[in-house]
């Protein structure tokens, strides 16, 4: 099991669109994924379809650490993927209900959480405080999203300065992910940048700006599932594959399956209903 962090400092860089979609076509691979949502904003919950669901993350944080693994499995929803499970936030949660920053990473080995998932993939909330503590403190990794910008490029290099000097033995920064992409002079600037930075870290496939992430969300719809054709599905499949060392070609193929059976199943499910309705009627 791999336990990763998406972590910015800064808002509005793309980290809940980067984990609920990341997480999404994982799932739809075939393999295990919990998605934790550890930003009060409850972003990712909306857009997994899921809103609040009680208890959710805040609860495993309150509870005693002796309790806190139970609590953590009970935390855990279905979403509508298969494959694709979460653990929601709420408007509550903040850092006063974070005791023990260690309580989450001690939780998942505790209820044996790798018998169950392939991938954990953490959204939190900007800036480095206790909750993104305990998801750091928790995790393998950390992806950074960033938008191209002058101050995006700044903040990366102070965010690993503290990174490194708060959380010595926490994860580490292993890849940033450009987003909002135009294909500028100035953005391409700032990515020749950033590679310089951080050396073998900055993503080769670009997260182009696209409305497609905005109108799912809107919609209550799932990106791999109903925007598929989509250029900015198509590039998070790129992403999935460059990020997982996954075969480009096999992902669209199973991909393609998964689109092909939910689609199947949601017609014969509107063919149940529609017989009901009309027995009923009659």
């Amino acid at each position: 099991m791999k336990i990763i962090s998406v972590l910015n400092h800064k808002g509005g860089v793309g980290k809940t669109t980067f984990t609920g979609s990341t997480a999404q076509a994982l799932a739809l691979l075939g393999f295990r994924v919990l998605a934790i949502d550890n930003d009060s904003q409850h972003n990712l919950s909306s857009l997994l379809c899921m809103g609040v669901k009680m208890p959710n993350i805040r609860q495993v944080y309150l509870s005693s650490p002796s309790g806190a693994p139970a609590q953590l499995l009970r935390s855990i929803f279905k979403t509508e993927i298969e494959d694709l499970h979460i653990i929601t936030s709420c408007r509550d949660l903040c850092d006063a209900d974070v005791s023990d920053p260690m309580l989450l990473g001690r939780s998942f080995h505790s209820c044996g959480l790798e018998r169950f998932y392939d991938y954990v993939l953490i959204d939190n909330a900007p800036g480095i405080d206790k909750l993104q503590e305990s998801a750091i403190r928790a995790s393998d990794e950390i992806f950074v999203p960033t938008e191209l910008k002058q101050f995006a490029v700044d903040g990366l290099v102070e965010m690993e300065k503290t990174l490194s000097a708060r959380y010595p033995d926490g994860a580490k920064i292993s890849r940033i992910i450009p987003n909002f992409y135009r294909n500028t002079i100035r953005q391409n600037a700032f990515i020749a940048a950033l590679e310089k930075l951080f050396p073998g870290k900055v993503t080769g496939t670009h997260v182009p700006l696209d409305q497609v992430f905005d109108e799912v969300v809107t919609e209550g719809k799932i990106l791999f599932l109903h925007r598929l054709y989509s250029r900015g599905a198509a590039y998070y499949l790129k992403l999935v594959h460059e990020l997982f060392d996954l075969d480009e070609e096999e992902i669209w193929e199973k991909v393609m399956a998964r689109r092909k059976q939910r689609i199947s199943e949601e017609a014969r499910e509107r063919i149940v209903n529609r017989k009901e309705h009309q027995e009923s009627v009659i």
